[in-house]
C-alpha cells in the first residue's frame, strides 16, 4: 500500500487533552512537583518538560517538542528511555543522533545523577509520569477548509460512519456506495468531488498520485462537509492536506483472567451455568486466557468469536487471528473475546514481544521497529519453508515466481534494517508494508488454482443504467469469479419491468431493465446470471393488498423485528401464496435465460418456542389441528409440551413441500435450471429455530446446488461446516461454501476459508456481498492465489470439466511430476489420458459421454492406488482429481437419470 508520511510533530491536532505545559502548570499549582516512579517505588523529580535538557536531571520530551529527535548528548552522560503506556521499549546509550520521540510515547532523558539512578532500568520496566499529561495525536487525519477530520481505515471497505482515505495501491475507483461523498485531492489541491444525492454511487476515481477521502454519511463530519458542499463554500481547487503518520512504538499492559483453566475454579467467568458446563475453550465473555502446553489439549478449544495469538519460545507473536489455534510445544496462545479480543488485534501484532507476569496475571505487549526486521526474518524464513513443502508435495504452483518474490523479500529486509540503523522510521514503515505484501502474495501463491468450480457472488443491483452494470460485472469477472447471484425479487419488488399487481419492479430503476442488462453483459464477459429470490421474506415493504397472507406471530403481530428494524413475512402455508410465488419464478425464468434460481430466506423467521414465534394464523392452525386430529391449539403449545415436536416438524414439512412443488415445477418449465439454496449451516440444531430441515433437501436431492451461509471468523468452523455438508450431499448434489465479507472476517482467513473447503472437495466458494467483497478488496489476495486461473462451472459444463481436469492432469505430469521425479511410469498415464480425453470431442454430446467415464476413471483409480513407482504425494494429487472428475460425472448422472 503506498502512502505518504509526514513528520507532523507540530502541526498534528491534539486530541482533547491538556497540553504537557499546561499540565505541568496545574500540577505545580495544586503544589505537586511532576516526577516519574521508578520500578522500586522510588521517585525523580521532572526538571524540564520539552525544553532544553539539563545537564544533571530529567528532562521529559513528547509529540510537542519541535523535533523528531531529542539532541545529540554524550554517552558518558546522558542515557535516554523511550516510554509507552508506561513501559520502556527502548533503552538508549548512543547519543550520536540523540532519540526519537515516538508518535504518542515519551523519552525520558536521565543526565548526571538522574542517569546513575536509572542507569538499572531496562526495556519491560515500568516508569510512571506523574504531573505530567501526554498529549494523544491522531496518525491519520484530513484538514478541509479548517476542518480535522480523523481518518479510521485507509484503503478498506467504507461502512457505516467511517472516514476512508483511498490511494493508487486500492485500485483505480473506490467502487462506494451512494452513502457518503467522497473528496479527491491532488498536489494538495481538491481536484473533485462525489458529491451525495442518495442515488448515485460515489465510486470516485483515484488519482494516481493522490487520494480520495471518502466520508459515509453516518460520519459527524458528513454534514458538515455535505453543507459546505451546497452551499458552494467547498469548490475544486480549495487546499486539503492528508496526514499519515505510522506508529513505530508501542506498548500495552493488561490482565489475563485465567491460565489453562480445567475446572470451574480456574475461571468462573468461563462457566456458562445456564447450561451446567464451560464455555468453549473456557473462555467467557471479555476475558483473556492463556493457553500453554500445561494446558494438555492441541489447541484451544474455542469457538468462532473472538481472537487469538500464538507465542513462541522466544516470546514472539508469530500468528494473529482465529480461534481453536493449535497451542505450540514451547510457546503459548492468547485467546480474548469482547473486549479483550479488541485489545489483542490493537496490540498483538506479529512479531511483537510479549511478557507474561504470573504472579500479578498480567500480559505486557511491546512493538519497536527491531519488531519489524524480526518479523521480516520470520516471515522470510517461514515462506522459505512453504515453497519447500509445495514442492515436496508436487502442487501446482508457480514455483519461479515464488522465488523471485522471496529473493525480493530479501533485498526490502536489508533496506529495512539500514532504515533502522539511520532511525529512518517512516521509511522503515514502508518498507516493512511491501515486505509484508510481498509474504502475504508468496503465501497466496502457494495456493492451487482449480479451473472447474463455482465462484460465486451475491449482489443486490442498485445500478440505474448499463454503464453502471459493465462496471461492475466488470470487477467480477476481472477476479475470475464465474457466477453473479443477482438479488432480483426483494422487498416485494422485482428488478425487471412486471405487470403483476403484487410484485411491481422497484421505482428506483424508473423502467430500466437491470436483469437483462446483467445478462447482456454477462454475456459479453463469460458470465453466468443466476437469479436470487427472497420468497416469502418482503424485507421492509409489506404487501398492503392482501394483508391476509402476512405471517402471525403467536401475540398476533404480523411483523418480526430484528435489531430495532421491522420486517414482513408472507405466510408459506398458505396455498394462494406458495401459487403467487411459484407463478412469479416460473415467468421469470421463462422469460429471461437465467442459468439459475437461487432460494433464500427459504424458511420461517426465527422460532424459539416464546412468544416472539411465527406460524400462528387461523390455516395454520386450524391445518395441525386437523392432521393430528387434535382439540389442542398450537398456539398454546410450548418447548416441553407433549405436541411440541409435531408443531415444529409440521411447519418444517410445510417449507420442505414448498421447495419441492418450486424444484418440481420450475424443472418442468426449464429443466436445464440450477435450483440452489442459501441455508444455515448448522442442520442438526438450526432446523429447530428456522424451521428449515435443509439436511433433508440434500439427502433426497431436491437441489443441484447448495450455499451453507458459513459466515464465520476463522477456517477451521467453515471447514467443519463444510464436512458435514458434503457428507449429506454426497453425490446429489454440489456445495458450494457461503462465506462472508461482511462479517469482516480478515482477508488471510477468508482466503484460508476458501483454499481449505476447496481441498476438502467442495466445489468451491460463495462471497456475500458484492460491496463487502471489492470494497475490502478480498478479490486481489484470492485472484492471487485460489483464483489465479479462471475457472468452468461444473453443474452447466459438466462434459468439458470432466475433460479440463484431465487435460489439466497431464499438464502436471510434463511440468510438475516427471520433472521433480514423482512418477516414472509416465507413458503409460499419459496415453490412459489421451484416450478419455478423446472421447470427450466439444459438441451437444459431450456432457452424455463424460457420464460414461466413470468405470474408466474407477479402473484408472485403481491402477493408479496399486502403482509403487508413483511418489504418494504425486498419487494423492492424481487421486482428488479423478475423485472430482468422477463426483461431476455422479451429480449429472444423478440429475438426469431418464436422459442416459
Amino acid at each position: 500500500m503506498k502512502k505518504w508520511f509526514s513528520v507532523i510533530m507540530c502541526c498534528a491536532l491534539i486530541l482533547p487533552l491538556m497540553s504537557v505545559s499546561a499540565g505541568q502548570a496545574q500540577a505545580q499549582e495544586e503544589g505537586a512537583i511532576p516526577s516519574i516512579t521508578l520500578p522500586d517505588g522510588s521517585k525523580l523529580q521532572v526538571d524540564a518538560v520539552n525544553a532544553v535538557r539539563k545537564d544533571n536531571g530529567i528532562t521529559v520530551y513528547t509529540g510537542d517538542y519541535s523535533e523528531p529527535f531529542t539532541a545529540s548528548f554524550e554517552n558518558s552522560k546522558v542515557m535516554e528511555f523511550i516510554v509507552s503506556g508506561e513501559i520502556v521499549l527502548e533503552k538508549n546509550t548512543d547519543g550520536t543522533k540523540g532519540t526519537y520521540i515516538p508518535l504518542n510515547n515519551v523519552v525520558i532523558s536521565a543526565s548526571g545523577s538522574a542517569k546513575d539512578k536509572m542507569k538499572a532500568i531496562t526495556t519491560g520496566d515500568t516508569l510512571t509520569l506523574n504531573g505530567v499529561t501526554v498529549p494523544q495525536q491522531m496518525n491519520r487525519y484530513a484538514v478541509v477548509k479548517g476542518i480535522e477530520i480523523p481518518i479510521n481505515k485507509v484503503n478498506a471497505f467504507r461502512d457505516e460512519n467511517d472516514v476512508v482515505l483511498y490511494d493508487a495501491g486500492y485500485g483505480t475507483s473506490t467502487n462506494t456506495n451512494q452513502w457518503g461523498l467522497e473528496l479527491m485531492i491532488e498536489n494538495g489541491r481538491i481536484t473533485g468531488m462525489a458529491k451525495p444525492d442518495g442515488k448515485t454511487y460515489n465510486n470516485s476515481r483515484i488519482p494516481s498520485q493522490g487520494y480520495v477521502l471518502s466520508v459515509q454519511a453516518g460520519s459527524p463530519h458528513y454534514s458538515d462537509l455535505n453543507a459546505k458542499i451546497t452551499s458552494g463554500e467547498l469548490v475544486t481547487g480549495d487546499p486539503a492536506e492528508i496526514m499519515i503518520r505510522e506508529e513505530t512504538h508501542l506498548a500495552s499492559r493488561i490482565a489475563y483472567d485465567a491460565m489453562d483453566p480445567k475446572v470451574r475454579e480456574d475461571n468462573p467467568g468461563g462457566w456458562d451455568s445456564a447450561n451446567n458446563k464451560p464455555f468453549d475453550g473456557f473462555r467467557g465473555g471479555d476475558q483473556l486466557i492463556v493457553y500453554s502446553p500445561d494446558y494438555g489439549k492441541d489447541t484451544t478449544g474455542t469457538n468462532a468469536w473472538g481472537f487469538e495469538v500464538i507465542v513462541d519460545e522466544n516470546d514472539r507473536i508469530i500468528s494473529v487471528g482465529g480461534n481453536n489455534s493449535p497451542i505450540p510445544d514451547k510457546g503459548y496462545v492468547l485467546s480474548g473475546h469482547g473486549v479483550k479480543a479488541d485489545w489483542l488485534k490493537n496490540y498483538a501484532k506479529l512479531s511483537a514481544t510479549v511478557s507474561m507476569n504470573r504472579p500479578d496475571k498480567e500480559i505486557v505487549v511491546m512493538l519497536t521497529p527491531q519488531s519489524s526486521l524480526d518479523r521480516a526474518d520470520y516471515r522470510i524464513e517461514t515462506s522459505t519453508a512453504l515453497l519447500q513443502k509445495s514442492k515436496e508435495m508436487y502442487m501446482d504452483v508457480p514455483y519461479a515466481q515464488i522465488e523471485q518474490k522471496i529473493a525480493e523479500a530479501k533485498n526490502v529486509r536489508g533496506e529495512i534494517a539500514k532504515l533502522i540503523e539511520q532511525q529512518a522510521y517512516d521509511q522503515m514503515t514502508l518498507k516493512s508494508a511491501a515486505l509484508d505484501s510481498l509474504m502475504d502474495e508468496v503465501i497466496n501463491l502457494n495456493m492451487e488454482s482449480r479451473k472447474v468450480e463455482h465462484r460465486a457472488i451475491w449482489i443486490r443491483p442498485l445500478e440505474t443504467n448499463i454503464d453502471e452494470v459493465r462496471q461492475h460485472l466488470k470487477l467480477i469477472a476481472d477476479a475470475n469469479l464465474n457466477q453473479v447471484y443477482v438479488e432480483t425479487w426483494w422487498s416485494g419488488y422485482t428488478i425487471y419491468p412486471s405487470s403483476n399487481p403484487l410484485a411491481p419492479q422497484n421505482p428506483m430503476y424508473k423502467g430500466f431493465d437491470v436483469l437483462q442488462a446483467y445478462l447482456d453483459v454477462a454475456d459479453e464477459l463469460g458470465l453466468e446470471i443466476h437469479v436470487w429470490v427472497e420468497n416469502a421474506f418482503l424485507e421492509g415493504n409489506k404487501m398492503e393488498e392482501k394483508p391476509e397472507w402476512s405471517m402471525i406471530r403467536r401475540d398476533g403481530a404480523d411483523y418480526w423485528e430484528v435489531d430495532g428494524h421491522t420486517f414482513y413475512w408472507l405466510n408459506p402455508a398458505l396455498p394462494e401464496v406458495r401459487k403467487f410465488i411459484a407463478a412469479l419464478y416460473s415467468d421469470l425464468v421463462t422469460r429471461y435465460p437465467v442459468a439459475g434460481l437461487h432460494l433464500d430466506y427459504i424458511r420461517y423467521p426465527d422460532n424459539y418456542g416464546t412468544d416472539i414465534d411465527y406460524g400462528y394464523d387461523t390455516y395454520t392452525r386450524n391445518e395441525f389441528m386437523k392432521k393430528y386430529k387434535t382439540d389442542v391449539d398450537p398456539v398454546n403449545l410450548y418447548p416441553g409440551d407433549k405436541l411440541w415436536p409435531e408443531w415444529q416438524q409440521f411447519r418444517m414439512d410445510i417449507i420442505t413441500g414448498f421447495v419441492i412443488e418450486l424444484v418440481s415445477q420450475l424443472k418442468e418449465t426449464s429443466p436445464k435450471l440450477a435450483i440452489s439454496a442459501a441455508v444455515y449451516s448448522d442442520f442438526y440444531s438450526n432446523p429447530y429455530y428456522k424451521l428449515q430441515e435443509a439436511g433433508l433437501w440434500l439427502q433426497q436431492g431436491y437441489l443441484d446446488n447448495i450455499f451453507p451461509m458459513s459466515y464465520k471468523l476463522d477456517a477451521q468452523a467453515v471447514v467443519h461446516d463444510a464436512e458435514e455438508t458434503m457428507k449429506l450431499a454426497g453425490d446429489l448434489s454440489y456445495v458450494t461454501m457461503g462465506l462472508g465479507p461482511q462479517a469482516k472476517v480478515s482477508r488471510p482467513v477468508l482466503v484460508e476459508q476458501a483454499n481449505e473447503t476447496q481441498k476438502n472437495g467442495t466445489s468451491g466458494s460463495a462471497y456475500f456481498e458484492f460491496l463487502s467483497y471489492f470494497g475490502d478488496q478480498y478479490n486481489m489476495p484470492l485472484k492471487q492465489g485460489v483464483y489465479r486461473n479462471k475457472a468452468i462451472v461444473p453443474f452447466s459444463h459438466p462434459g468439458l470439466s470432466v475433460k479440463t481436469i484431465l487435460m489439466e492432469m497431464d499438464r502436471k505430469i510434463d511440468e510438475i511430476y516427471v520433472p521433480n521425479q514423482g512418477m516414472t511410469n509416465v507413458k503409460d498415464y499419459k496415453k490412459d489420458l489421451k484416450v478419455l480425453i478423446n472421447r470427450l470431442n466439444e459438441n451437444k454430446t459431450i456432457d452424455k459421454r463424460a457420464a460414461k467415464l466413470d468405470g474408466d476413471l474407477q479402473q484408472l483409480m485403481k491402477k493408479l492406488s496399486q502403482d509403487s513407482s508413483v511418489n504418494e504425494q504425486v498419487k494423492n494429487r492424481m487421486m482428488y482429481d479423478l475423485k472430482y472428475a468422477e463426483h461431476i460425472i455422479k451429480i449429472y448422472k444423478n440429475k438426469n437419470q431418464g436422459e442416459l
